[in-house]
Order: C-alpha cells, then sequence, then structure tokens
C-alpha cells in the first residue's frame, strides 16, 4: 500500500470511525446480553411452562432452552447481530465525495493528486474491513462470555455464522455505496437506504422463521441466507445458489457504483 492509499484510507476512518465504534457498542452490547442473560431468560422461560402451561409457545421454544448454539443462532445470528450490521453495512457505505459535495468540501479532496476511483475505493475497502472486524469480534466475544457463564460454546460455529453474514450481507453495502453515488444529499441516500432494509425485513421475517421461500421471494431471502443453517458443520450446509446471487449482485452493485463515480459531476 501506498502512502497516497494509507492516506486514502485515513481519511476515509475519520469519516466513518464514529458509525464504527458504535456499531461496535452494539454488537457487544447484544452478544453480552444474550450470553450473560442466558441463565435469567433460561429461569425465567422455565418458570413460565410451570406456571403457564396452557400458553403456546413457538416451534423454536424447547430447542432454544435446551441447546445453547441454537438459542444463540436463533437470537444473535439470525436476529439481532445480523440486522445490526445489516444497518450499519448501509451506514458505513454513505459518504465520499457524494457526501462531501453536500457539505460543499468535494472540490477540496478532487483538487488532491489522485483519481477518483482510489478515493471511492478506499471508502470501499474500509467499509469491508470494519464489517469484518464486526463479524469476527461477535462470536470472539460470545466464546469468552460462555466460558464466564461456563457454558460450552463451539468457536467453530459462531465462526461459521459471522462468515454468513459477512459474505451473505456484502450486497447491502455494495447496494449502499451506489445509492450514495446517485442520491445527492448528506442525509437522503441513509434515509433512502435504511428504509429499504427495513422494508425486506418486515417482508421477509416470516421465511426467517420458518415459512418456506418461493417464488418472487427467493431473490430477496436475503435474511433467510445469512442466517444459514442453525446446525451448520460445513460447506454442505451453506445454500451455495443463494450466495452466488447475493455475490454477484454485489457485484454489479459495486461496478454501477464506480462507473457513476467516474462520470458525476461533483
Amino acid at each position: 500500500m501506498t502512502d497516497i492509499q494509507r492516506m486514502l484510507c485515513y481519511k476515509a476512518w475519520l469519516e466513518t470511525r464514529s458509525r464504527f465504534f458504535t456499531a461496535l457498542v452494539a454488537t457487544v452490547a447484544v452478544c453480552a446480553f444474550w450470553t450473560l442473560g442466558h441463565t435469567w431468560i433460561d429461569n425465567q422461560w422455565q418458570r413460565d411452562l410451570i406456571e403457564h402451561p396452557e400458553w403456546k409457545n413457538p416451534a423454536w421454544f424447547l430447542r432454544a432452552m435446551d441447546d445453547y448454539p441454537f438459542y444463540l443462532h436463533h437470537f444473535v445470528y439470525a436476529e439481532m447481530l445480523q440486522k445490526i450490521w445489516v444497518i450499519f453495512a448501509v451506514l458505513l457505505g454513505i459518504g465520499g465525495l457524494t457526501r462531501e459535495a453536500a457539505q460543499g468540501t468535494a472540490g477540496f479532496t478532487l483538487s488532491l493528486p489522485v483519481s477518483r476511483l482510489s478515493v471511492f475505493r478506499a471508502h470501499a475497502v474500509l467499509a469491508l474491513v470494519e464489517l469484518f472486524a464486526l463479524c469476527l469480534a461477535a462470536p470472539l466475544l460470545i466464546v469468552v462470555l460462555s466460558r464466564v457463564m461456563h457454558l460450552d460454546y463451539p468457536l467453530g460455529h459462531g465462526l461459521s455464522h459471522s462468515a454468513l453474514i459477512f459474505f451473505g450481507g456484502i450486497v447491502f453495502l455494495a447496494a449502499s455505496l451506489c445509492v450514495t453515488q446517485f442520491v445527492e444529499g448528506e442525509h437522503t441516500p441513509a434515509l433512502i437506504g435504511l428504509g429499504g432494509v427495513g422494508l425486506l425485513y418486515f417482508v421477509m421475517q416470516p421465511y426467517v422463521d420458518g415459512l418456506p421461500v418461493s417464488g418472487l421471494a427467493v431473490p430477496f431471502a436475503l435474511p433467510k441466507l445469512m442466517a444459514g443453517n442453525p446446525d451448520i458443520r460445513g460447506v454442505a450446509d451453506i445454500d451455495w445458489w443463494g450466495m452466488t446471487a447475493s455475490l454477484m449482485a454485489a457485484t454489479g452493485f459495486f461496478a454501477l457504483a464506480v462507473r457513476r463515480n467516474q462520470r458525476h459531476d461533483y
């Protein structure tokens, strides 16, 4: 990496670091709550079974009581951590020259002896590194906190699901980078991106909960793809068709963003 590339990455870091640290705090909070709170939650569930036998429990309930990795998959990797990661994938993709143009400072960056593509590439690469760091931090923290609570949790299970979130969800970052290139304004791209994510998860949540994916829902089943098989043990348990389609869509968004970046008048 050249000195100029390091400077561009540092510039992108200054722009995104507050968002990254906010995402890291949210990740730590979610992992800590569901890990350190497991005993209390399990005791509450046991009490509810005794005091309210008439309650109709969801299909995952009894297994979550007895299977700690499944419990973490259901509440962390398939739910809260995944949604936090996707939200910040969108937010970390916002910025760059389009945001500087809205603030009136793009002229300074464009006057530097670097290409527009170099500025865009530094922003995209740093966002990928930050998102990868979030995916790596979650399972490591869960393993440590599980040992504190005297609970057995295999690191491989966490790393596998974090990998699914990262590679299956890169398309959200790519889409965010693309929207940023086409939509002017400091906050408008974020509103559009987060609105789209909210709508997607609202529509697709029944499929994450177990409804079979079919018909028009197939191309939008990203939450289910990122959640993966709760009993994942190897590459055979990965939905490779869905993963390939997601990565191809991400590549398309990246290419479209680069093309727009080269032609856009800032």
